[in-house]
């Protein structure tokens, strides 16, 4: 790999769906199979530094969303107390309601989700408290062997090529592998992962957005990130074409 580069226009996108299982028919529920997926699909290769949920008054009986009541606070954010310096935790939607921990991990997440659906402005006899979409911008990503080799100086910076220009990357040396996190503060949508996943009434739909060519090849996904994809089908997902315009 001679260089890295960022795609802000046509990102190739992996995608995934899942059909809840019969007994997952709460909205905390479809909130555990997401989130599993989220883990997963990272495992190895990135971790969350901010997690994005949007919340709507949703039919008890088959969960999709109504006109009315609407919840004061639809839009959530749980990010890490302190996120690296050098990263700008997006804020995606107006009017955000932000709680941070020190970790991001299953309990936690699970754990804040539980409250965010405990809203009571959806406590009516035919609704209740529902999400639509998850999201994750903020992340921090492990780089692939041959990319840590264009790593430069003793602080260890990765050149990036970004719209004419070459943005140099802080990398984090950690368990015997370099992170890069994003995105940058001093430049926005650099984040090189993104992951947005959708519930329909526990129809889930899972997209990951390949922003860096670190992770693309001519015919489809890198390696790593085919292998992030398939850790999603043990879990019931079934996987899509990717979509490479």
């Amino acid at each position: 790999m001679s260089e890295v580069s960022i795609r802000f226009e046509a990102r190739p996108h992996a995608y995934a769906e899942l059909v809840a299982p019969d007994g997952v028919d709460d909205q905390l529920g479809f909130a555990a199979l997401a989130v599993d997926a989220l883990l997963a699909l990272g495992d190895g290769l990135f971790e969350p530094l901010a997690v994005h949920v949007e919340v709507a008054c949703c039919d008890a009986e088959f969960g999709y969303p109504l006109r009315e009541p609407r919840p004061t606070a639809r839009f959530h954010q749980l990010c890490l107390t302190t996120p690296p310096e050098t990263v700008a935790i997006p804020d995606i939607w107006n009017e955000l309601l932000v709680a941070r921990r020190e970790r991001l991990d299953r309990a936690v997440i699970l754990d804040w989700f539980g409250a965010v659906l405990a809203q009571p402005e959806c406590s009516v006899p035919d609704g209740g408290t529902g999400w639509t979409e998850l999201d994750v911008e903020a992340i921090r990503v492990r780089l692939p062997e041959a990319t840590s080799a264009l790593v430069e100086g003793d602080g260890g910076e990765l050149p990036v090529s970004c719209n004419g220009g070459v943005l140099r990357y802080p990398v984090e040396r950690s368990a015997d592998a370099l992170w890069v996190a994003g995105p940058l503060a001093w430049y926005s949508g650099t984040s090189p992962l993104q992951v947005r996943i959708v519930n329909e009434a526990g129809y889930l739909t899972l997209d990951l957005s390949l922003n860096w060519s670190t992770w693309i090849q001519d015919d489809g996904p890198s390696p790593a990130a085919e292998a992030a994809m398939r850790r999603l089908s043990p879990l019931g997902w079934d996987l899509l074409p990717t979509d490479l315009s």
